[in-house]
């Protein structure tokens, strides 16, 4: 699982089990037997704990409301009344009784795995179930086994055991089984994959408004800016206006700038000046100069966050560049050789750089023929180079050859055809 989705994550497993206690009187009740939660939204929301009490076999029904503290893996806080007998409704499941240990079966009828673990997403008080775990490593966090099998798999293999995970909204169960024995697959076995932002943005668009705008909230500012490259840009504008000017621009700051320039693009003049205000200088520049450009143009969809490098370089120097920026830039892969005086003079891929000796010069290495597209090249043009020679990321130079970003396929054939772009928000909206 992405690591900084944990804080907003919880499993079944963390949860099952864990002592009860009183908040009030700080006293043990009981266990967590299982988790109640109702159907009626898009997500199963969690509306209750269902507690075995303390050295006997009886349980009790304690609503959400009343949990006031989750501490994932130690204990769970209550407002407990014993006189105060509450009871679920019809409409809620148990879901550890209901779905752990079932299997999972495909659209084509053959089984997949059974659900080891239950995934749940953190809003506020509110908990949503949004996947179901079916990997190995969900089984052994449930039997407690985690940290010490990832050690030996690091330490033996240099292999990290992977989260499987599958969507709610892919899962019903089968009518013609007995209760809770198997759960139906709504797509083929290649939609199981492991937790990504994308994922999450997936599972924000499903959610209410109220609801995106609190998970996004809850957020750090980095994991926040990731959550909202990933959501179609109409919902990113309509989230975007419950966010104070200081949380956006910080958001935005940590945003790929080609995508951050997306956003504000589509905001008001004053509140995007209020945004700049509030920028790094050198940030806000970069952006309004890029918001200048023509919309059919190259340099309208170009990202200025790159690796460069001088010619005189060695391999050496490169391989430290990249350890430093690998964590600011959307794409390394290619490494772009400069002049003396900024002109773009060649090109330089990873996998030559495996080859090359360290002491070797990059211009010793490098590609010196180089596709480019001027800054004012119509982007249909643009997107053409991508169509002729099966790019996936071309310079852009300026009349003096001096390279001002570059282009994805991706941005490319978005703006080429917004039509595919509207498309397939719709589907995710």
């Amino acid at each position: 699982m992405t690591d900084f989705l944990q804080d907003n994550f919880i499993f079944m497993s963390q949860i099952a089990g864990s002592p009860v206690i009183d908040f009030n009187s700080n006293e043990k009740i009981g266990y967590v037997s299982d988790v109640a939660a109702m159907l009626r939204d898009m997500y199963p929301r969690v509306s209750g704990l269902i507690v075995r009490k303390k050295m006997a076999l009886t349980v009790f029904y304690v609503p959400w409301k009343n949990v006031r503290k989750i501490m994932a893996d130690k204990a769970i806080m209550i407002e407990y009344d014993p006189a105060s007998a509450a009871v679920p409704s019809e409409n809620e499941i148990k879901l550890k009784e209901t779905f752990w240990d079932k299997q999972v079966v495909d659209v084509s009828g053959s089984k997949v795995v059974r659900v080891n673990d239950l995934h749940f997403l953190r809003e506020g008080p509110n908990f949503w179930l949004v996947h179901m775990d079916i990997g190995f490593k969900g089984l052994l966090r449930r039997l407690g086994w985690l940290r010490q099998a990832e050690r030996i798999f690091r330490w033996l293999f240099s292999f990290e055991l992977k989260e499987r995970l599958i969507s709610w909204k892919y899962i019903q169960p089968i009518s013609s089984a007995g209760a809770g024995e198997s759960l139906l697959l709504k797509v083929p076995q290649t939609k199981l994959s492991e937790l990504h932002p994308a994922d999450l943005a997936e599972i924000l668009v499903d959610l209410g408004t109220d609801e995106r705008v609190g998970i996004l909230k809850s957020l750090d500012t980095a994991s926040a800016a990731r959550a909202f490259k990933e959501l179609p840009l109409k919902v990113r504008i309509q989230a975007a206006e419950s966010f104070s000017n200081a949380q956006m621009s910080g958001i935005i700051n940590e945003m790929p700038v080609d995508e951050a320039v997306d956003l504000i693009g589509n905001f008001s003049r004053k509140r995007a000046n209020a945004l700049f205000l509030l920028m790094p200088q050198e940030r806000a520049t970069q952006m309004k100069k890029l918001l200048s450009y023509s919309e059919r143009s190259a340099g309208s969809v170009m990202n200025t966050e790159y690796i460069s490098v001088k010619s005189s370089s060695s391999v050496n120097v490169v391989w430290d560049r990249i350890r430093s920026e690998i964590k600011k830039k959307e794409s390394i892969y290619y490494i772009y050789v400069l002049d003396e005086n900024d002109a773009l003079v060649g090109v330089v891929t990873l996998r030559q750089l495996l080859t090359a000796p360290h002491e070797k010069l990059v211009s010793e290495v490098m590609r010196k023929r180089v596709s480019k597209v001027r800054v004012d090249t119509d982007i249909k043009d643009a997107a053409q180079l991508f169509l002729k020679y099966d790019f996936t990321v071309i310079p852009v130079v300026d009349k003096q050859n001096k390279l001002l970003g570059t282009i994805t396929m991706k941005d490319a054939f978005e703006s080429v055809y917004p039509v595919i772009r509207e498309e397939v928000e719709e589907a995710t909206s």
